[in-house]
């Protein structure tokens, strides 16, 4: 309680420093820009924004008393009050009513107006300035003139307005072609009209003058310009601390800033969001024109105390009321801001505006509806909207490229989604199955079909996991009830031999012996094989990779066999084919292989048949075939033959456990081969493939001693 109630008045103390601080950076801010020329002027009244701004109306009376003097030359009879106006400003610019110094001349050098002293030239002026301007007058009655067509339509009568009345002149009339020709007026047979040439109008009066002026120094008139020079003074005594000032109050309204902002973050380090409060949750828009509104009432009840200011000077009271109002307009932009900061923080800047939620619910709407429409469909809409903002945007060359680009965006931005769904799926098929696609910002289709695909995926790894689970359990299972059996299985085995050396001599009981010694031998094969069968299938088999020959392996294998083979009535045919035999494997593991595969022709081949056998080598690889014809029929797919305790015998008459083929096959993996089944009716064919042993490179030939004497 105690740390929130700190952090509480932590926040007011910044809020205040940047209101008051703000406040006086505000005022301290225009008055130095109001008075920035006379800030970088370094006490020289001459060459200061004071003087510059003192002189301007000066500029303006001298053009104004000049176009007059001008139109009284010219012989236009001036009104009472021009008259009059032009004494003033005669009067007014006096050598000895003002300290501004001119002289106005043609470019011909004329001089035609001067205030200077018969002793006094530019030179021993300050602030020299020369211009030039142009004074026209009549040209305005080039505006009244007027044509009309004779009665015969033959040709246009010009009507010229002096001023004071209109002049007729026709272009069949010698005399007045040449009377027109002073108003400047010429006429043109083939394009049958008048044509006007200003400088030819004796209407027309023009001037073209330059002004030089300057200022005395020292000043000597109470003027306007001594005036500016007293205010200049004046301003220059508190300029260099109103400078300080306006730097002060606005580094603390910056370090106010970071402490208020600091202060609010400090909150929501752990969620990393800001704590927003109610004027946070109003629309982004609706509290701007809120904050506009009451931003305008300070200013209102400001514009009597400014209008006070300048009539009367500074008071007390006035300069405390702008204060107040200036600080409450501080508040309410400080709160604007750090309003602003909290949403783009949050990131709902954009999102809590009326014209995001208007726009999103009018792109809700149109999604739900093409969303109900079929894809073919909606990619025809899709098309006819994109030919429509085409044609729309044609109208402006502007507007061309930015359609066009975002149109580019779209589609680059679908592209990029799907070659990323493209390369999550590629990646599920090649078995990572725990890949997961972010969904986040994707088109709602491509959306679903990823969602699809993170479903997928996740359903693959919990089966896998399933699988995995299962096939350990089953070995862990297997490896028990083998390890059980096997204390009293090899008890009945040792007294089966010790009854064997008793010496028993009754036939029935000799025959029952010999039937419990097969079965116990049987069941020791099959524990056996159990136990095999689940190292194979779980990997944890030691392998020693070495070169073996492999037709010498088939070879001795055939030579073991041949007696069984005989016993079953099947001969044996085998092609070792051409080519290198060597291959990477594990004797221990591939004789095994070889073993059961033998094993299996003579416990299910037909008596009387061939059992091929054929080695062949390409592409990296040697291959083992061996094909024979079956006992009984074959029913059952290639895969399931491989299962463990799936035997080819349905009636389980013969021998065999079932587990044969499926070790073969996990041996073979163990050894980086593989092992497949056909079936093509009775003909049962099974095929090892094992990776060919690169060629050893040829060892150097030893010299003799001889040799190495004689070198």
């Amino acid at each position: 309680m105690g740390a929130k109630h700190n952090r509480g008045f932590r926040k007011g103390c910044a809020a205040a420093l940047c209101i008051v601080c703000g406040a006086l950076a505000f005022w301290s801010s225009i008055l130095l820009v109001s008075r920035w020329d006379d800030l970088w002027s370094a006490g020289d009244f001459y060459q200061s924004g004071s003087l510059y701004s003192a002189l301007w109306p000066y500029r303006a009376t001298v053009e104004q008393g000049m176009m007059l003097r001008l139109r009284e030359t010219w012989g236009q009879d001036l009104e009472y009050l021009e008259e009059l106006q032009l004494q003033q400003i005669e009067k007014k610019l006096r050598a000895e009513q003002t300290n501004y110094r001119f002289r106005v001349r043609l470019d011909d050098g004329t001089i035609l107006w001067s205030n200077l002293d018969q002793e006094q030239t530019l030179d021993d002026l300050a602030r020299q300035d020369t211009y030039s301007f142009t004074v026209t007058q009549g040209d305005e009655l080039y505006n009244e003139d007027q044509s009309r067509w004779d009665n015969t339509d033959s040709y246009e009568i010009l009507q010229v307005w002096t001023g004071e009345k209109y002049v007729e002149f026709s272009p069949v009339v010698p005399a007045d072609a040449a009377g027109a020709g002073q108003y400047g007026y010429s006429y043109d047979t083939d394009m049958e009209r008048w044509i006007w040439t200003e400088d030819q109008d004796s209407r027309v009066h023009t001037a073209s003058l330059v002004v030089e002026s300057g200022v005395t120094d020292p000043l000597t008139v109470r003027d306007s310009i001594w005036t500016a020079k007293e205010n200049y003074d004046g301003i220059q005594n508190w300029l260099g601390p109103v400078t300080v000032l306006c730097l002060i109050s606005l580094t603390l309204t910056l370090v106010g800033l970071v402490w208020l902002w600091r202060s609010i973050a400090f909150c929501s380090e752990e969620s990393q969001m800001l704590p927003l409060s109610w004027q946070d949750r109003i629309p982004y828009e609706l509290y701007l024109l809120g904050a506009s509104f009451l931003f305008c009432i300070p200013q209102a009840a400001g514009d009597p105390i400014t209008t006070n200011i300048n009539q009367h000077g500074l008071s007390l009271r006035a300069v405390i009321g702008l204060g107040v109002l200036t600080m409450a307009e501080v508040g309410l932009v400080l709160a604007a801001l750090m309003s602003t900061m909290k949403r783009w923080k949050n990131g709902i800047l954009l999102r809590n505006t009326l014209c995001w939620h208007l726009c999103a619910r009018v792109g809700h709407f149109f999604r739900e509806v093409m969303l109900h429409w079929p894809i073919t469909r909606r990619a025809v809409w899709i098309f006819l909207l994109y030919l429509v903002g085409t044609v729309l945007t044609g109208a402006t060359i502007i507007l061309i490229p930015v359609y066009q680009g975002l149109v580019l965006w779209g589609i680059c931005r679908w592209v990029r989604q799907w070659k990323e769904i493209r390369s999550a799926a590629e990646e599920i098929v090649s078995g990572g199955s725990e890949v997961q696609i972010d969904t986040r910002g994707m088109y709602r289709d491509l959306k679903e079909h990823a969602q699809q695909l993170n479903a997928l995926g996740v359903s693959i790894t919990h089966a896998v996991e399933e699988r995995l689970r299962s096939e350990r359990f089953k070995a862990e299972l297997i490896t028990n009830v083998s390890h059980d059996l096997k204390t009293p299985l090899t008890s009945i085995i040792n007294y089966v031999d010790l009854l064997k050396k008793v010496g028993i001599t009754e036939p029935k009981a000799l025959e029952y012996l010999e039937v419990l010694d097969r079965k116990s031998q049987r069941l020791k094969k099959l524990t056996e094989d159990l136990v095999e069968a689940s190292k194979a299938s779980t990997g944890t088999l030691p392998v020693s990779l070495e070169r073996l020959d492999f037709g010498q392996l088939v070879q001795q294998a055939m030579g073991e066999y041949e007696e069984k083979f005989a016993q079953a009535g099947l001969t044996p045919v085998l092609d070792q084919g051409d080519g290198s035999r060597v291959i990477l494997a594990d004797g221990r593991h591939l004789w095994r292989v070889i073993d059961n595969l033998l094993g299996n022709c003579c416990k299910y081949a037909l008596s009387g048949t061939r059992v091929y056998l054929d080695l062949s080598a390409r592409d990296g690889r040697v291959f083992l075939t061996v094909k024979n014809i079956s006992r009984a029929a074959l029913n059952l797919p290639p895969e399931q033959l491989m299962e463990r305790f799936v035997r080819g015998d349905t009636a389980r008459s013969t021998e065999g456990s079932g587990l044969g083929l499926s070790i073969a096959r996990s041996l073979t993996e163990l050894q980086g081969g593989s092992f497949r089944l056909d079936i093509d009716g009775d003909l049962f064919k099974a095929e090892v493939s094992l990776p060919a042993a690169p060629e050893e490179p040829l060892s150097p030939p030893e010299q003799s001693g001889e040799s190495e004497m004689l070198l």
